[in-house]
């Protein structure tokens, strides 16, 4: 009793690596001393570790056990140190892995692949865009940096972040570099445009200093609260601009007019239900956009346009460049069933 009440706690204080030599030491001996003390059963010093782990680790198997009075006695060593010694180690494994959760759940551990999305910001459309990329499907992960204790959305998929989404730190951990795209979401908690604006203006510069730092490329999305502010994104490198507020007011005025029309947007701009816009890469049987627009229209999409250039009806005999961004409106099943995702 002595031994347990002084000697186990002792153990569970003991350093990770100190452990690891001690079991190796009391498992590598036991092996060979029983191999030593009964080589007719155990023939080999593998053998004897086999016996050692069984009886560690389970009440043994009874395929083989010790003869001797001298292999009791190690048996009954076992008993005591060996057992003792695997519910100190299978604690420690169990905290790790606790440890390793707690610190998954607030945020303080690097994501290190690639070709994922970042999301700087929490606020509700921060929440709808993650859902809606999840709900697309994507064998791709979506890392999350905001200032929040712990991760505000749970699913396989999502990285938390805690930190500021303008700390170049916090960027660094959520590895924004090999990002295949970044979203700067406006701080819904700052009434004033100019000011929210303000700040995604801060984290887009910060996001550019990265990229000039380590040489790389960053597809940065910004959401702004007015169109007005956009020119004082100008000398960063930002490669889209959402409208917030305008975009809002856009829509409702022109539901006002042509009543039904908000379905349209709203539809269009989730994968949650009817069709949707998809990118599809051009095939090289077309030759211009008339090829394209016709060879679409027969396996049920419509070209919608090339880049941000809607008037492909105007230009249907000109020439496909080979740099074309092509965007088409269909089905999720028609769009599975002839285009791999663009990666």
């Amino acid at each position: 009793m002595w031994f347990l009440t002084r000697v186990y706690p002792k153990l569970n204080q003991t350093g990770n690596i100190r452990l690891a030599l001690l079991v190796i030491a009391v498992f590598g001996f036991s092996s060979y001393f029983i191999h030593y003390l009964e080589p007719e059963t155990f023939p080999s010093t593998f053998e004897g570790l086999w016996w050692v782990l069984t009886t560690v680790t389970t009440v043994g198997y009874g395929d083989v056990s010790p003869h001797t009075t001298e292999g009791k006695i190690l048996g009954i060593f076992l008993f005591v140190i060996g057992i003792g010694l695997m519910g100190v180690v299978i604690g420690k494994v169990v905290n790790l892995f606790s440890l390793y959760r707690t610190l998954k759940e607030e945020g303080k551990l690097p994501y290190t692949k690639s070709n994922h999305y970042v999301l700087l910001g929490w606020s509700k459309k921060t929440k709808s865009t993650l859902k809606e990329l999840l709900y697309e499907g994507e064998d791709r992960d979506i890392v999350l940096i905001a200032e929040l204790a712990q991760s505000p959305y749970r699913h396989e998929k999502v990285t938390f972040i805690q930190g500021n989404p303008g700390n170049r730190e916090a960027l660094i951990d959520a590895n924004v570099a090999k990002a295949a795209s970044v979203l700067i979401f406006s701080d819904d908690s700052i009434q004033d445009s100019s000011l929210s604006d303000g700040k995604s203006l801060l984290i887009a510069s910060s996001i550019e200093k990265l990229s000039f730092d380590l040489n790389e490329s960053i597809y940065t999305i910004v959401e702004v609260q007015k169109e007005d502010h956009i020119d004082n994104f100008k000398h960063l490198k930002v490669d889209e601009f959402v409208i917030s507020d305008e975009t809002f007011s856009r829509i409702m005025a022109k539901a006002s007019r042509y009543h039904g029309s908000s379905l349209i947007y709203t539809k269009l701009t989730s994968d949650l239900e009817g069709e949707n816009i998809y990118q599809i890469t051009s095939d090289k049987e077309w030759n211009t956009y008339r090829d394209a627009f016709i060879s679409l229209l027969e396996k049920g999409a419509t070209l919608l346009a090339d880049g941000d250039k809607l008037n492909i009806n105007q230009r249907l005999d000109e020439k496909i460049p080979e740099d074309a961004r092509l965007f088409v409106v269909c089905s999720v099943d028609t769009y599975k069933q002839y285009w791999k995702k663009v990666k």
